[in-house]
């Protein structure tokens, strides 16, 4: 997403991350010759985990390949597919009903800004 973001922020499930891509974004392309942007993202999110207290440690694993292109349009869930689709759409890449469900739950601490423009800063629980 830092490489193609021109067309990624336009699929809708990535609405609300060009704040962080421009946070980020100059931090990679500083040092886009020493690693990947997939490594990039990696290496930043377990990072901003060591700030949360009680997180868990991430182990940071180098080697992702360089992008080939953007990912495909309506890949990421929205929070108005039901139930059905997103075990479908999981199970697809190989989450269990468990591991979905804990990954919802982990995104209880966040909260939508873009979602609903009035309810900005709604927390997803």
């Amino acid at each position: 997403i830092i490489i193609f973001n021109a067309t990624e922020l336009l699929d809708p499930g990535n609405v609300g991350i060009d704040d962080v891509l421009g946070e980020i974004s100059p931090f990679f392309f500083k040092h886009a010759a020493a690693i990947t942007p997939g490594d990039f993202i990696q290496f930043a999110g377990a990072l901003s985990l060591t700030v949360c207290p009680g997180a868990p440690k991430v182990e940071f694993v180098i080697g992702r390949p360089q992008p080939k292109g953007p990912a495909p349009d309506f890949i990421v869930p929205q929070p108005t597919n039901t139930t059905d689709q997103l075990l479908t759409a999981f199970a697809n890449v190989g989450f269990s009903p468990a591991e979905l469900i804990a990954l919802l739950a982990s995104h209880t601490a966040a909260g939508a800004d873009d979602f609903s423009p009035p309810l900005q800063g709604v927390p997803f629980d």
